[in-house]
């Protein structure tokens, strides 16, 4: 069963082992979005995906088996506006 949290910042989604299995953003008046495989934001940590731009009313990185990430999720909102839900587990 997957989890999911509804935020509008940057935020630690999860520390330790998991599944990312999608994001969906529900406002955007601009803003970008980094995924991290860490416990906070680092230049030298992994990435799911490199900074990207997003839009109102878009789903992103929808893997319904899920990606596989060991050490924590953590995603990092740049711009102005941007709400997001992060389906997890």
């Amino acid at each position: 069963m997957a989890n999911y949290t509804q935020t509008a910042a940057t935020t630690q989604i999860k520390v330790g082992a998991g599944k990312l299995f999608g994001i969906f953003v529900s406002a955007a008046s601009s803003g970008t979005l980094t995924i991290y495989i860490s416990t906070a934001s680092s230049t030298t940590d992994p990435k799911f995906s490199d900074t990207f731009a997003v839009t109102a009313g878009t789903t992103y990185l929808n893997i319904p088996a899920g990606l596989y990430f060991n050490k924590g999720l953590y995603i990092v909102l740049a711009g102005t506006s941007a709400a997001f839900t992060v389906a997890y587990d």
